[in-house]
């Protein structure tokens, strides 16, 4: 069984201090049935950094994409 959570909005903010732009990229498999990081949850993911950075008065751009199966080369 696989399981996946997602990282904290601080940990992630930490993460991407001083970057002006980000690719949040999802997978449409395992990480979609446990709600951690299919489609919607990087929608989300996206919205969330968005909105965190206009609060802190940067702005930073995020792509998201969701690839069907991350683990097989060939869905990539």
């Amino acid at each position: 069984m696989i399981v996946a959570e997602q990282k904290s909005l601080p940990e992630l903010k930490r993460m991407l201090k001083g970057k002006k732009k980000v690719l949040a990229v999802g997978c449409g498999t395992c990480v979609s049935v446990c709600f951690s990081g299919g489609k919607k949850e990087t929608a989300g993911l996206a919205s969330t950094l968005r909105t965190a950075a206009a609060v802190d008065g940067e702005i930073l751009e995020v792509e998201e994409r969701t690839v069907q199966r991350q683990c097989v080369k060939e869905f990539v």
